[in-house]
C-alpha cells in the first residue's frame, strides 16, 4: 500500500479531514483553509490530501454541510409554526456565530449540500403546515433565513433578534389570516 509521510493512503478518513478543516476555518476564517495547512494539520502533504478530496472547494462543501447537519431542527409532527420558525432562526443564527467563516464562504460560492437542503425543506414544511401557499412558504422561509443571517452578521443580541422575528412573523400571520 503506498504511503505518504508514513501514513497509509486509506488510514485517513473523510471525517478526520472535515473536522480538521472546520477547526482551521473556526480558528482563522476562510482564508486559513489551504490544502497545505490542512495537510500539515493532518500530518500529510498537500499533494497526499488530493488522494482523499477533489479540491479545496470540495473540502469547504463538506465542512459547510457538516456544520449545517449539526444545526438542530424541530420535529414536524404537531409543531406550532411560530415557535418552530423562531427556534430554527435562533439555531441558524447561533450556528453562524459559532462558525462565522460560513457567512464569508456563502458569499463567495454556493455551498448547498444535503444538510443545507434538508434545512431549507424543513423550513418550507413548517411554513406550509401553517397554511401558507407554496409561494408564500418560500418567501416566509427565505425571510426568516435572511433575518437570521443578518442578525449573525451584526452579532445582534438575542432579545432584539426575537423581537424582530416576532414582528416579521406577525406580518406572516396577518397575511395568512387575511386569506382564510
Amino acid at each position: 500500500m503506498p504511503t505518504t509521510a508514513g501514513m497509509p493512503r486509506d488510514a485517513l478518513h473523510q471525517e478526520q479531514i472535515v473536522q480538521a478543516a472546520i477547526a482551521l476555518l473556526d480558528e482563522g476564517g476562510i482564508e486559513s483553509l489551504t490544502m497545505r495547512r490542512l495537510g500539515s494539520r493532518l500530518g500529510i502533504t498537500a499533494a497526499a490530501l488530493y488522494w482523499h478530496v477533489k479540491s479545496r472547494h470540495d473540502v469547504l462543501l463538506r465542512a459547510a454541510d457538516t456544520v449545517w447537519a449539526q444545526t438542530p431542527l424541530s420535529a414536524l409532527d404537531g409543531v406550532e409554526w411560530r415557535p418552530a420558525l423562531l427556534a430554527t432562526a435562533d439555531n441558524l443564527r447561533s450556528m453562524l456565530l459559532r462558525h462565522p467563516w460560513l457567512l464569508a464562504a456563502m458569499t463567495i460560492q454556493p455551498l448547498d449540500g444535503p444538510a443545507r437542503n434538508r434545512h431549507d425543506e424543513h423550513l418550507l414544511a413548517v411554513c406550509e403546515a401553517a397554511g401558507l401557499t407554496r409561494r408564500e412558504a418560500e418567501q416566509a422561509a427565505q425571510s426568516v433565513v435572511t433575518f437570521a443571517i443578518g442578525a449573525a452578521l451584526a452579532a445582534t443580541p438575542r432579545p432584539c433578534v426575537s423581537f424582530g422575528l416576532q414582528s416579521l412573523l406577525d406580518g406572516v400571520e396577518t397575511r395568512r389570516a387575511a386569506r382564510t
